[in-house]
């Protein structure tokens, strides 16, 4: 959800025959008749959408489909498919994500656009208001389109009015609409009008106190939200993005080349707005909008924080060279936005010894090394090792993406002071029984034997405790660090206590220290 800001710009579309136009642009509707659509509205069919030729004949909305053939027996009638409507008006919010990444669908048949700071790519706030209607009116859509500085005002513009822009007085602009502009139920609406509330300008009249007290607060919220003196929280179609650059061609993009050329002037613009935040990219996604309308999505992800040009192009380049033959740009590319999906800040870098700078295998290389073969290969075949803390030792040790931030995060466990290790080097995944032989039961063995030879133990430490969760996964164990007489040191275990069951307990070694 986003909370909308003081400074916006909104440009609110409707499509009054949403329902038809689908119909007719799939080939469903007979040709040369008026075409309505109805749907079963407390136990009647009443019309819910009538084409421009069943507009022109005396047909409306809400009319009984009994009356509406009567009128005109000529009539071609479809029953109402809501989620198709549904469908379609999604395929348009994700057509108008070439302008702004923020558009919200608003529901059953409009959509809100937040154009603030795109407008300029594409002449202005009114130019891009009418290309959107004049675009949508090719693909056989009817839209009406008002700009104002809140989704209220703008949605009431483009239903209520011949006006297409909110002037610079929001209550003026408002006052002659009916009171059915401030987008309430029709309930609500119906006990205003017996009030005598018809137009905004009555409502702003009103006592506030009689008036809430009679009919709710709901109006006056409306009434607030359009004028801009209450916040509104949209929920974006997508999540919008923290950090993003859109780009408009004159003509569109045919080639790769031409594509990556564009991507790096987009990379720059990203590159900029990251350095005043003091955070550098870690996943980013190229929207590449096509002439056809389709969206294709190129998405790149990096080690570490990221916050130059190079490195970024470098991945995009070696994913548009994968995915060439699957972006079927046919008809070009008209417009490209980019998107910081994930952003992390980049702290002070803790400064190394000089041999370790001057090693060909450094930092900054190894995590080039990784970005690319994720590129390539994909970032869940591309691992790390990763440390748990679990109480299985076993468990402890784990495989992770490479990309993930939680590996960056993973800090290797202190040195012990006195320089003895307290874990083994060689750690078996799982644990091996061994026969024991110890002086006292709860006490260290003073033999065992593991893979039919016999193991002397001279030195004994322990034990370590490791007890299972809390929700009783594991027995409890007790670890021994024990040395043979030959030198060799192992980490055993005994898993129990003697005395919980008739069956002794169990003895394992779980890795060798040397």
């Amino acid at each position: 959800m986003s909370v909308l800001s003081s400074n916006a710009t909104w440009l609110a579309i409707y499509l009054p025959r949403l329902n038809t136009d689908r119909l007719i642009r799939s080939g469903r509707a007979p040709e040369q008749r008026p075409l309505a659509i109805y749907a079963k509205e407390a136990g009647a069919f009443l019309l819910t959408g009538v084409d421009a030729r069943a507009s022109s004949l005396g047909l409306k909305l809400a009319m009984s489909l009994a009356d509406a053939r009567a009128m005109q027996p000529g009539l071609a009638a479809i029953e109402a498919e809501p989620e198709e409507d549904a469908r379609a008006l999604d395929h348009i919010a994700a057509w108008c994500e070439r302008f702004t990444p923020l558009v919200v669908i608003d529901s059953p048949d409009g959509l809100f656009l937040d154009i603030s700071g795109c407008a300029h790519l594409f002449g202005g706030e009114a130019a891009l208001r009418d290309q959107i209607v004049t675009r949508l009116a090719a693909q056989g859509f009817a839209a009406r389109a008002a700009l104002a500085p809140t989704p209220g005002a703008a949605w009431a513009l483009a239903r209520y009015s011949r006006a297409t822009q909110a002037s610079a007085d929001a209550v003026q602009t408002l006052a002659p609409l009916p009171i059915e502009a401030l987008r309430l139920e029709e309930a609500s609406a119906a006990l205003l009008r017996r009030l005598g509330l018809k137009t905004i300008g009555s409502l702003l009249t009103a006592p506030r106190s009689s008036f809430t007290a009679r009919a709710g607060e709901r109006a006056m919220l409306r009434l607030n939200q359009a004028l801009g003196r209450a916040p509104e929280a949209l929920s974006p179609r997508r999540p919008t993005p923290s950090v993003f650059a859109l780009r408009r061609f004159l003509e569109p993009l045919f080639s790769v080349e031409t594509i990556l050329i564009a991507t790096e002037h987009l990379c720059s613009d990203v590159i900029e707005k990251l350095e005043l935040r003091g955070a550098g990219a870690r996943r980013a996604a190229l929207h590449l909008f096509g002439v056809d309308g389709r969206d294709r999505v190129i998405e790149i992800g990096v080690s570490r924080p990221e916050r130059e040009v190079k490195p970024l192009l470098r991945l995009f380049r070696e994913k548009l060279g994968h995915a060439a033959e699957n972006l079927d740009a046919e008809f070009g590319i008209e417009a490209a936005r980019l998107d910081v999906v994930q952003l992390e800040r980049i702290e002070g870098g803790a400064r190394t010894l000089a041999a370790v700078e001057e090693a060909d295998a450094g930092a900054e290389k190894i995590a080039a090394l990784v970005d690319v073969l994720s590129a390539r290969l994909g970032p869940k075949r591309v691992l790390r090792p990763k440390f748990s803390e679990v109480h299985a030792p076993e468990k402890a040790g784990a495989w992770s993406a490479a990309l993930s931030s939680s590996a960056e995060k993973t800090t290797p466990a202190a040195s012990p002071r006195d320089g003895v290790m307290r874990r083994p080097l060689t750690l078996f995944a799982r644990p091996q029984p061994i026969e024991t032989l110890a002086t006292v039961p709860d006490g260290p063995p003073i033999r065992f034997r593991w893979r039919r030879v016999l193991h002397e133990v001279t030195r004994a430490e322990g034990p370590e405790r490791i007890s299972g969760d809390w929700l009783g996964g594991l027995p409890t164990r007790d670890y021994y660090r024990v040395e043979d007489k030959e030198g060799r040191r192992y980490w055993l275990y005994r898993e129990g206590f003697y005395g919980e069951s008739d069956e002794p307990p169990r003895w394992f070694v779980h890795g060798l220290f040397a």
